[in-house]
């Protein structure tokens, strides 16, 4: 029969090769046998390794099933035809490109909410952090939901809640209203942005997988750009006089037409395993562990050193005692909320290591840089956001290119974009460092902007790479949680990043100028980090494929 099988050395889920068709008598004069034809397809930069097989005309043994080399696609036998999975992708990228946008439109958004509601200093952090700190604690428990639930069903119930959470952002008519909403909504992104990258995992076989996580790099990143540009520039447009409320209120309308036409244009889950059940043990651990490990990065300037440091350990250890539950619920064969065999895999550890150390790099470098250049080269919110036009345009570039690179140049293209995202790091923080108070130039100006550009154009093409060797990793039947694993990774990386970027940005006496160039040497420091996990996974690739 066939199934689906993890090959024990790398990890790869691979389909199991169909039986051989038994041996009959041939016929006296039977015609000879057409030679079996396979179809020639151009192998995908990232994909899970299949046996290659042909059938064999009955009265003859079916070939020997051949593994293709690491990390290259074997040619595919014709597949029936039927609709395109590209059909209904763009629903599921508004998924990825929607959490993160709420992430980031408060950047620059803040102070028009502050204007408007009143919020105190415990208030501000909240709704500006709230939202990240509920988001990452429930990505994994989000992610296993789709595999017990099915995807598609649980991608349309995220979708449903975050728009009516978006709504009560835009709504809120008092700091305490829109703190409940921001939780709320960081808990609807955890139950949907899991189920997209399962649904590609699922949907998209062969080489159209590396193509939809392309797109899926495309849609995050931007979603980070667009939450920068838009978080700025509406509530200083104040359509209607509504100020800062379009930015949450414009998300309600995409979330319930997405939620309408995926139901229409994805197929539906298959039935549902009722011996399979959520962990929720393994949700209260993971809750507590992560919150005690988030809160004191969070609001590390807020905690005395001993009270964080505390909250820090304690969330260690439960953290811990969460891994060893899930271990032995994993070898006494019951569901665990964390896929914890899949860390047996050198490539999946590092594709998740390679993706916090990526975030701790990318998301304090766009909060930095909004604040400097609003507090030291003095743009106003609307032109802070349009400043964040060269990254977007270097994150298309990259999406779109990385694929025909890596097919061009193999494995070693994500070392490559890792250094352009180095080098567009360095180049903004010599930038900084030279400037002080912004660029003075047309020429210091045009610099800057080519560093933005050289740093969108690493995050787009490394993005799609690392997804790709992460879930090419994983079983369908744990496409939720593996998924769920890789955006908590994400989300703690954030949420280190920003926490250890804020320790340097801030001066040690009240009222001093903010230091942006130590705070920038955090996110380049974690950027060659990352470059190094690319050289890590790139060479166990090329060992394999030397094999």
């Amino acid at each position: 029969m066939a199934g689906e099988l993890v090959d024990d050395r790398d990890g790869r889920t691979v389909p199991r090769a169909p039986t051989a068709s038994p041996r009959v008598p041939a016929p006296a004069h039977r015609p000879a046998a057409p030679a079996a034809v396979r179809p020639t397809t151009a192998p995908a930069p990232i994909t899970a390794t299949a046996p290659i097989t042909a059938t064999a005309p009955a009265g003859q043994d079916a070939p020997v099933a051949r593994r293709a080399p690491a990390g290259q696609d074997a040619p595919a036998a014709a597949a029936p035809a039927g609709p395109s999975p590209f059909r209904g992708l763009w629903l599921l990228l508004l998924g990825p490109f929607l959490s993160l946008f709420d992430a980031f439109c408060v950047n620059l958004a803040a102070a028009s909410i502050d204007r408007d509601l009143g919020l105190s200093a415990f208030e501000f952090q909240a709704v500006a952090g709230g939202y990240g700190l509920v988001y990452g604690l429930g990505l994994i428990t989000g992610g296993r939901l789709g595999d017990l639930h099915g995807l598609r069903r649980t991608y349309r119930t995220g979708l449903l809640l975050f728009g009516l959470t978006s709504l009560a952002c835009g709504l809120a008519w008092s700091p305490t209203a829109l703190i409940v909403a921001r939780l709320a909504q960081g808990a609807a992104g955890a139950v949907m942005l899991p189920q997209v990258l399962a649904l590609i995992r699922v949907r998209f076989p062969g080489p159209a997988r590396p193509k939809a996580l392309a797109l899926y790099g495309l849609a995050m990143s931007l979603g980070m750009v667009g939450g920068q540009l838009l978080g700025g520039a509406v509530p200083a447009w104040d359509p209607y006089g509504l100020g800062w409320r379009p930015v949450f209120l414009l998300v309600v309308p995409l979330c319930l037409l997405a939620a309408v036409l995926t139901g229409r244009a994805l197929p539906a889950d298959g039935p549902r395993d009722p011996s399979r059940g959520l962990d929720g043990t393994g949700v209260a651990l993971s809750a507590l562990g992560f919150t005690l490990l988030l809160l004191p990065l969070a609001a590390v300037r807020d905690l005395p050193g001993p009270a964080g440091a505390a909250l820090f350990a304690a969330g260690t250890l439960v953290t811990l005692g969460f891994v060893a539950q899930q271990v032995r619920r994993d070898r006494s064969a019951r569901t665990a909320l964390l896929p914890v065999r899949l860390f047996r895999v050198r490539p999946f550890r590092l594709g998740v290591l390679l993706n916090f150390t990526l975030y701790v790099a990318t998301v304090p470098f766009f909060v930095l840089l909004g604040l400097y250049l609003q507090e030291e080269a003095g743009l106003g919110p609307a032109a802070a956001g349009l400043a964040f036009t060269p990254v977007a345009v270097g994150i298309a570039a990259g999406a779109r290119l990385g694929l025909v690179l890596r097919a061009r140049f193999g494995p070693g293209t994500l070392v490559a974009a890792g250094l352009c995202t180095v080098a567009g790091l360095a180049g903004v923080l010599a930038a900084v460092a030279a400037s002080g108070h912004g660029p003075h130039g047309p020429a210091e100006l045009t610099a800057l902007l080519l560093c933005l550009a050289l740093f969108g154009f690493g995050n787009g093409t490394s993005v799609p790479l690392v997804a790709g060797i992460v879930l090419e990793r994983v079983p369908a039947a744990d496409a939720g949680a593996g998924a769920g694993v890789f955006t908590a990774a994400q989300q703690l990386g954030a949420a280190a990043g920003v926490a250890a970027g804020g320790v340097f940005l801030y001066p040690a006496a009240e009222g001093d100028r903010l230091t942006y160039v130590p705070a920038l040497w955090v996110a380049l420091a974690a950027a060659l980090v990352t470059l190094g996990c690319a050289g890590l996974l790139v060479s166990g690739d090329s060992t394999r494929t030397a094999a």
